[in-house]
């Protein structure tokens, strides 16, 4: 099991993923988790079932969020960076990843 605070390891991860040719763009749901986070929910569980994308989603989410590095050239060409809140949640925030592995 790994626990990361604002680590760059998330973000090369997805990195790597978004330059795959058959990527699908799923930057859209980091919309969904504005509210949230203008609420603020300090928690988020991502929760899929198996083989749905979850590891994915998670970096996705840690690599939008987290202070750990400027990603706005990685979510420049993807959907959220057509929303009008997308500076304003993008990279601001602690980001505590915990990923965990069963075997």
């Amino acid at each position: 099991m790994g626990f990361y605070l604002n680590s760059r390891g998330t973000y090369t991860l997805y990195q790597s993923e978004a330059v795959q040719p058959y990527f699908v763009d799923k930057s859209e749901m980091l919309e969904h988790l504005f509210p949230l986070i203008k609420a603020g929910n300090r928690h988020i569980c991502l929760t899929r079932p198996r083989r749905f994308g979850k590891t994915v989603m998670a970096n996705m989410v840690t690599s939008f969020f987290s202070k750990a590095c400027d990603a706005k050239e990685l979510f420049s060409h993807l959907s959220i960076a057509k929303s009008t809140e997308y500076e304003t949640y993008r990279n601001k925030y602690h980001v505590v990843h915990i990923c965990g592995l069963l075997i």
